[in-house]
């Protein structure tokens, strides 16, 4: 049993040299598309729950107040929701894949 994912035959050119030129790009194009639905979709299972306090009195245990310290300056510089910041890590990394393999098309065989 085969269970090697592969595209439909009738869906790539028969020339292999061919399909590796052209898998790289499909695949570019997939990342940017999916990258750029996250980024703006924004799905609330991905959003990050504001921090719950602990407690309304300050606590007497030095660990739970680094623990809070830590945490509320954590809160302040991460993403409200982590959808954006894998939505642009797509988006890029398709970007950057799309754009090398143009310039070797570009640059031709040596």
């Amino acid at each position: 049993m085969n269970t090697k994912p592969s595209f439909p035959a009738d869906l790539l050119p028969a020339d292999p040299d061919t399909q590796s030129r052209l898998v790289p790009v499909a695949v570019a194009c997939g990342l940017v598309a999916a990258g750029a639905l996250l980024w703006r979709a924004k799905p609330q299972a991905l959003q990050i729950p504001d921090p719950a306090p602990l407690g309304a009195e300050p606590s007497k245990s030095l660990f739970r107040r680094l623990a809070r310290r830590s945490r509320d300056g954590v809160h302040k510089i991460a993403p409200s929701n982590i959808s954006v910041s894998l939505g642009r890590s797509l988006v890029i990394a398709g970007g950057a894949l799309l754009v090398t393999r143009l310039l070797d098309e570009l640059a031709g065989k040596d």
